[in-house]
């Protein structure tokens, strides 16, 4: 597009906000000539500002277009600023152009790559001219899209680059192994047949101490500095109420002994001597 314009040896277009609006902006609204066709005319918000440049008639680190704007809702007046892979953005306060009485408005936008409101800010700057004391209120017989039907604008970027920016809109697949999985039913049901999970759920048994599982019986006391186990006294007393049975049975056989003894005839060389019991087994010995 740039090789249409037949412009003499060092040219430069550099012109002021004035400028731009008396020039080029006013007789663009009023459907004017202009003297030379140096501003490309585009819709400027269906691209990305990188895509600009190749679209201008002239510019070499900053361009300039004519484009219209379109509301953002059929009854507003608030332009959509939505543009390409992005949106851009007003920062600053509006500056009247004209004097005594304002001709124009310039506002400065910034472009950010992706969708609001979390995009990212890019270096791509543009400032906008629109003509003041227009009226933009939305025509209730006419609902139509259009703000403007021309707005100049100066496209550049702050560091004089083309710098191209691509949000990628794909989100984080997270890992298997990461994933909190519920057990299935058959590994419930394998856990609950296990040697070890009957082992936790059966009382342990064995011919001297009756254990249980369950909170009601005190359990063995342990220290870590020590590799033998100590009974309470309320858990020896427990058990001596449930081994008593087993006595009832030693009794029996010390009678049969002692029977045994009056009946031989031998039994008068033979000087029996009572079995010595140690206070620890005398304790489980006597019966509640």
């Amino acid at each position: 597009m740039k090789a249409e314009l037949n412009l003499p040896a060092g040219f430069r277009f550099h012109p002021t906000d004035d400028e731009l609006v008396n020039h080029y902006l006013l007789p663009k609204c009023a459907s004017q000539a202009i003297g030379v066709p140096i501003i490309a005319e585009i819709d400027l918000y269906k691209f990305d500002p990188w895509q600009l440049p190749d679209m201008a008639l002239y510019g070499e680190k900053e361009w300039y277009f004519f484009s219209p704007r379109d509301r953002k809702y059929p009854n507003g007046s608030r332009p959509n600023r939505a543009a390409g892979t992005g949106y851009w953005k007003a920062t600053g306060a509006d500056k009247p152009i004209g004097r005594p009485k304002p001709l124009g408005i310039k506002k400065a936008l910034v472009f950010y790559a992706g969708k609001a409101p979390k995009g990212v800010k890019t270096n791509w700057i543009m400032h906008e001219y629109r003509l003041a004391n227009v009226d933009r209120s939305a025509s209730k017989k006419n609902k139509n899209l259009r703000l403007d039907d021309w707005v100049l604008c100066r496209i550049y970027n702050k560091k004089g680059q083309i710098e191209k920016h691509y949000v990628s809109d794909q989100k984080p697949v997270p890992f298997p192994e990461m994933e909190d999985k519920k057990p299935e039913p058959w590994m419930l049901n394998q856990s609950a047949c296990s040697p070890l999970s009957q082992l936790v759920q059966s009382p342990m048994t064995n011919d001297l101490l009756h254990m249980d599982t369950s909170e009601s019986v005190p359990r063995l006391h342990t220290e870590s500095s020590c590799s033998e186990h100590t009974l309470s006294p309320d858990f020896m007393y427990e058990k001596e109420v449930q081994s008593s049975p087993r006595w009832n049975e030693l009794d029996k056989s010390f009678e049969f002994i002692n029977s045994y003894f009056l009946d031989e005839p031998f039994a008068a060389q033979v000087q029996y001597q009572p079995v010595q019991v140690s206070p620890l087994q005398d304790m489980f010995m006597k019966p509640f």
